[in-house]
């Protein structure tokens, strides 16, 4: 059962499940559900300038990987497929903005994003081949401190061009998929929607249970609360907030953002904006923040739901219906 695949990934501790352990698995998964699977490696996120990954990952003794999964042509993903981006931090230190141990506890999940992606794309193939093309961009990286790791401070490229001030460290979810919207974009999509355990100011709105919506389309925000429905998972939308914008900006040389807003409030609303930054206006767009609702318990007791499965693989289905 696919809710029972992502549970398994989302489980397995930092030292099962490592960035090479976790594409290997993709790889595995891709080749089951009849997928075609590319793995990057960081000589690629350098040529094709993916900083944002590449500092995220630059802590870790581990490799920086992008993995894309997609049905269809063998050579590249379709024009026109619904782009899935699934954030995989399979490890959250907090990086040199070190959280404290007891933050620690848990952050084995940080790649939920990413699982709940792949088993969303195997569920789609469980009565048949899939109904519409779909390309799913996983970045996999591990955030820890270390002689190489990336500073407050620093400023790093993104894909496309955009320079970004990476002032927390621990803010790295959205520096990391940045990279992974500006590529799943560049590819033409009808669509994207990205997941994964971002913000803890979601849970404080919503509570552990509700996964939230955020995004600047609102017939493809209304489509994913449906699906949620249909598949007995809850989600609630927030505002997407222009007026936070200019939060964002960095002064920083070289860089035209920032990956920490400067405010304690409005946490969530702002990393959808900072995120938004990344997929072009004209492409149909929402963020998902399953930060409560993937897990459930608390310190070393935390254990997976699959929350989002269904919603994904009921939300392609009646995507695919028009």
């Amino acid at each position: 059962m696919s809710v029972a695949l992502a549970r398994e990934l989302i489980d397995a501790r930092a030292n099962q499940l490592t960035p090479t352990v976790f594409t290997d698995r993709i790889v595995e998964v891709g080749a089951q559900i009849g997928a075609h699977v590319r793995v990057h490696d960081e000589a690629w996120l350098r040529e094709h300038r993916m900083g944002g990954l590449l500092a995220i990952g630059s802590g870790s003794a581990e490799p920086t990987r992008l993995a894309e999964v997609w049905w269809g042509p063998q050579d590249s993903p379709a024009e026109g497929s619904v782009a899935l981006v699934g954030k995989g931090v399979t490890f959250d230190s907090g990086g040199l903005s070190l959280k404290s141990s007891a933050a620690m506890v848990g952050m084995h999940t940080d790649m939920a994003g990413a699982a709940t992606v792949l088993a969303a794309m195997a569920e789609l193939t469980r009565h048949g081949a899939p109904p519409l093309p779909v390309h799913a961009v996983l970045p996999i990286a591990e955030n820890l401190p270390g002689p190489t790791a990336v500073r407050p401070g620093d400023v790093v490229e993104t894909f496309g061009g955009l320079g970004v001030e990476v002032v927390d460290t621990d803010f790295e979810g959205r520096v990391m998929m940045a990279d992974a919207l500006a590529y799943a974009s560049s590819h033409r999509p009808r669509a994207v929607i990205d997941v994964a355990t971002l913000t803890y100011q979601s849970i404080v709105a919503l509570g552990p249970r509700i996964g939230a919506i955020i995004g600047r389309d609102l017939d493809l925000r209304a489509e994913v609360e449906d699906a949620g429905r249909e598949a007995d998972e809850t989600w609630w939308p927030l505002p997407w907030a222009p007026q936070y914008r200019d939060q964002l900006r960095s002064s920083a040389p070289g860089a035209s953002l920032r990956n920490h807003p400067g405010s304690d409030t409005g946490r969530a609303l702002t990393a959808a904006l900072f995120l938004g930054e990344f997929v072009p206006a004209h492409i149909p767009w929402t963020h998902l923040d399953i930060a409560g609702p993937a897990v459930e318990g608390s310190g070393a007791d935390l254990r997976a739901t699959g929350f989002g499965v269904r919603t994904l693989a009921t939300l392609l289905r009646r995507l695919a219906k028009g």
